[in-house]
């Protein structure tokens, strides 16, 4: 397991915001692995995984440290839950406790982690900052800055504002100043100074002392440097402790703003209350907890003999839908719009079209859609890469594209879609495209393609994204198809998300950046094969109808005079075919033209529609087709992935064709 590598890493000397990130990381992974248990029915297994939470919290919070026997403890651990996955993929029934054998290790951590007197702290609020800004400052920057202001250590800001075009590898340089004179505790943006151009930025450091001579700053790049906190403003009492638990992070109820530079928290119109994340995450669980005793209590009330009175019923479902209202609630506490990205990207394409000297036309599609907040901060920097490559290598100067009977502005479109539990981002640009035979002569170079073989253009294109490839003779000031691609990958894929790319000589490119939400609310179709129920997202669906003849797969039908072809679902997802079915759903994509690719897929039943708390539920979800889960009264519901059923249903009928 990924888990178990995390902890053999944290074995070897590393810093301590590393690990700081690791032990997030194992904490987050429990969590969840303790979540989906429950929400299976294995409540043994999630005992144990809680019970593993537990230390990592701990680890986290500072109240335990690091050290070789503890990681073995929970390498053991982990292992242990591991081989518990395994025997119940294989039907075995679980154990009384996954972690018998490391009770009285489990025991002596948690006895060694129990707090002191005094109770906990948390020091940020001495940081001479607005409150907004004080606000988006994580558990770890939190945890720093307290330890950092207890062990006497000042906590400086510097603001700097950055070219657009070079702004990435700027900050690099200053973070990596600001971390050999002391710790760079956080990069948070901030709001442009009307006197200047560019994106801005403030550095919160802990060093001894801090002079603009110690920086390697440009002209025109440093704004200022202040004292954010003096240790001094410590309360005694609090000096030479041990570090204390900070508060976490708080999910803001709408997209941070950009904040203004360093000054006195100003009054608020409206009341904003400070809730820790964590209180979040455990109310989030409570609630599918109380979810799974409604569908036990709808399940007994089916069960009971029925006396004509539906009211238990009709009260069961207003539950039901409360308990929806108030995870939707809890989700839309994390998500912030994706427009916040947008606002971005407009003055930084519109300040390199005027330094290039190549018009632009951007486009942006998609900006009420919403992401979560923490995928945005990690998103962010290699969407900006990539726009930026557009620009620069991917359209052409006015005089080329007049050339080629082009119109002389460039047209850049970037748009966000949602697909089921996916957000979808596509960068289009109207540019050259990628040149492949260039490609394919670097790759061979390079040694990463053999000479005299055929190389697809869809390998070609993946060349870009391997590590140090460029087909640029020398990097521009800007940025150079290949330059950084690696990283953009690497960024994208540790989100659990996918990128794509494809060209077309003279005609342009399109980037297509694919990133999971953790959660979502999907609309759906409910419908009933082989015994089991599925979701099919409403924006899929262009029809439902019923038949009286019965139905198979291969068949042909007739839907508002267009002829469909017919495939069973069960065909689609490799189950056993039914004897023939009397109902079909039209699946299609969402928006598209009546010509693109529609399938009359073939149900045994229609049971209504109605919303979902989508999940993506590991291991058990990763089948074709299936994009993931919600805990149902009568089980799972598997919320179907209509791009896979439609490409899996159009391979079948093709089989069927082939006779194969």
């Amino acid at each position: 397991m990924q888990a178990r590598q995390t902890l053999a890493t944290m074995k070897e000397p590393q810093p301590a915001h590393v690990v700081q990130a690791s032990v997030n990381g194992l904490f987050r992974t429990t969590h969840t692995l303790k979540g989906m248990a429950g929400m299976l029915g294995f409540p043994n297994f999630s005992r144990a995984a809680h019970r593993l939470e537990d230390i990592f919290d701990l680890m986290r919070k500072g109240r335990l440290r690091s050290t070789d026997s503890l990681v073995e403890t929970l390498e053991a651990g982990m292992m242990a839950l591991e081989s518990g996955l395994a025997n119940l993929r294989m039907g075995r029934q679980e154990p009384d406790d996954y972690l018998h054998s490391l009770r009285r290790p489990l025991g002596e951590l948690e006895a060694l982690a129990r707090p002191a007197e005094g109770g906990t702290q948390d020091l940020t609020s001495l940081l001479d900052l607005p409150a907004e800004m004080l606000k988006t400052l994580s558990e770890y920057e939190r945890t720093r800055v307290t330890v950092l202001l207890i062990s006497g250590m000042p906590v400086h800001g510097v603001t700097v504002c950055l070219d657009y075009g070079t702004f990435d590898e700027r900050l690099r340089v200053y973070s990596e100043t600001l971390g050999r004179l002391g710790e760079l505790i956080s990069t948070l943006p901030m709001d442009t100074p009307a006197d200047r151009d560019g994106l801005a930025f403030l550095l919160v450091a802990a060093c001894p002392a801090l002079e603009a001579k110690d920086l390697s700053a440009l002209e025109g790049e440093l704004v200022g440097i202040a004292l954010l906190a003096d240790p001094t403003r410590v309360p005694a009492a609090l000096r030479n402790e041990v570090p204390p638990e900070p508060a976490t992070e708080e999910p803001p109820p709408e997209a941070p703003s950009a904040a203004a530079p360093p000054n006195p928290p100003q009054a608020q119109d409206v009341e904003i209350l400070r809730l820790p994340a964590q209180r979040v995450e455990a109310l989030e669980v409570r609630l599918m907890e109380v979810g799974q005793l409604r569908d036990a209590a709808s399940l007994l009330l089916r069960q009971a003999p029925g006396n004509g009175d539906g009211r238990p019923a009709a009260l069961l479902g207003q539950i039901e839908s409360g308990l929806l209202e108030v995870q939707k609630a809890l989700l839309q506490m994390r998500m912030v719009k994706v427009e916040s990205l947008f606002s971005r990207i407009e003055p930084m394409v519109r300040s390199l079209s005027r330094d290039m000297g190549k018009p632009v036309k951007l486009t942006f599609l998609g900006g009420d859609l919403e992401l979560e907040r923490n995928l945005l901060g990690r998103f962010s920097e290699p969407f900006l890469h990539l726009v930026r490559n557009a620009l620069d290598h991917g359209l052409e100067p006015p005089s080329e594209r007049a050339a080629q009977g082009k119109s002389e502005s460039g047209s850049l479109r970037i748009s966000a879609a949602q697909r089921g539990r996916n957000l979808r981002f596509d960068i289009r640009d109207d540019g050259r495209g990628f040149d492949l035979e260039r490609i394919e002569a670097r790759g061979i170079q390079l040694g990463l393609l053999k000479a005299g073989q055929v190389h697809s253009p869809e390998r070609l294109h993946r060349l870009t994204l391997e590590p140090g490839f460029s087909t640029q003779e020398r990097i521009t000031q800007i940025s150079g198809r290949g330059v950084g691609m690696d990283v953009v990958r690497t960024e994208v894929e540790a989100l659990g998300g996918e990128i794509h790319l494809s060209s077309e000589a003279r005609r342009g490119s399109l980037i297509r950046l694919s990133v999971p939400l953790s959660r979502a609310v999907v609309s759906c179709l409910k419908v009933r094969c082989a015994r089991q129920t599925f979701g099919i997202p409403l924006v899929n669906v262009g029809r439902v109808q019923a038949v009286k003849k019965a139905l198979h797969g291969g068949d042909q039908v007739d839907v508002l005079g267009i002829s469909l072809p017919l495939e069973s679902l069960q065909a689609c997802l490799g189950l056993p075919e039914p004897s023939g079915q009397r109902a079909f759903v039209v699946l299609g994509q969402p928006g598209a033209a009546a010509r693109s690719v529609q399938v009359a897929l073939g149900v045994d039943e229609i049971l209504g529609r109605g919303e979902v708390l989508l999940r993506s539920l590991p291991e058990l979800a990763h089948a074709a087709g299936i994009m993931g889960g919600s805990a149902q009264e009568d089980g799972i519901l598997w919320v179907l992935d209509p791009e896979a059923i439609l490409g899996l249903a159009m391979d079948s009928l093709m089989r069927r064709v082939a006779r194969v």
